[in-house]
């Protein structure tokens, strides 16, 4: 059984969330989704860093959740980063947490998954995530709005999913997953019938591929504007040379 418990201004649960906000929980684990200009400009600071920077990244992650959904009563471990190391992503005054930052919304949880008795044996949590788009379902038009473009959605695995078995797991929050992306696009205001709430790919790298053929649009574009600044200059010499 699941249930859902949607936030506003006036929750006393998690006063310091990002508006809008949508919980549920469904037995073993919990979904929170985030919508809303903060997002966005969560999405934008990702843009902005370098596309090797995974680390960075992660830890943007962390504090954005730390603070829209914790109320930065997390703390940070901000040692080094060394290939191999280990060291906790957030301490709560109870609570020890594991965050993986996800390409392609479910695609990579069962392998995630498969590691939860090392994952369990430093954390009291895993928070796995992913960014969801808004857009429309022909790819030929465009999104109108700017409020509210991408989503971020986590799910919130306690220690008890330890022994319980994988398969079985990973179809449970698959099915539960559609369902609860189904509700958010709902509470959001989206269109079913003429849009979707698409899984994005690897972040960074459809940013810089966006940023690319931005560019050579633009090129393009202005190869265009000389090309017919010449055309006109062509027809205005021959023009000339027929009246004399």
């Amino acid at each position: 059984m699941c249930y859902f418990l949607i936030l506003n201004n006036m929750s006393s649960s998690h006063p310091f969330n990002s508006r809008p906000f949508l919980s549920k929980t469904c037995g073993n684990y919990e979904f929170i989704a985030f919508w809303s200009k903060k997002v966005n400009k969560f999405v934008n600071r990702i843009d902005d860093t370098d596309a090797k920077a995974h680390a960075t990244h992660h830890d943007l992650l962390v504090k954005f959740v730390n603070k829209e959904y914790l109320g930065g009563t997390g703390k940070m471990n901000h040692k080094k980063r060394l290939k191999g190391s280990k060291h906790d992503d957030l301490t709560t005054s109870s609570d020890v947490i594991e965050f993986k930052f996800c390409s392609n919304a479910l695609e990579s949880l069962p392998t995630v998954l498969k590691n939860r008795e090392m994952i369990f044996n430093r954390n009291d949590y895993l928070y796995f995530s992913y960014f969801r788009e808004r857009g429309q379902k022909d790819k030929t038009k465009i999104i109108k709005t700017h409020n509210c473009i991408f989503y971020l959605i986590l799910i919130l695995f306690p220690r008890k999913i330890e022994k319980l078995d994988l398969k079985e797991l990973v179809k449970d929050v698959r099915k539960e997953e559609i369902k609860f992306t189904k509700e958010v696009a709902e509470k959001s205001g989206v269109d079913l019938e003429v849009e979707e709430l698409y899984a994005v790919g690897n972040m960074i790298k459809v940013r810089k591929l966006e940023r690319e053929t931005e560019e050579k649009d633009q090129i393009i574009k202005e190869k265009d504007k000389t090309i017919e600044e010449k055309d006109k200059e062509i027809k205005r010499l021959k023009s000339q040379l027929k009246t004399k």
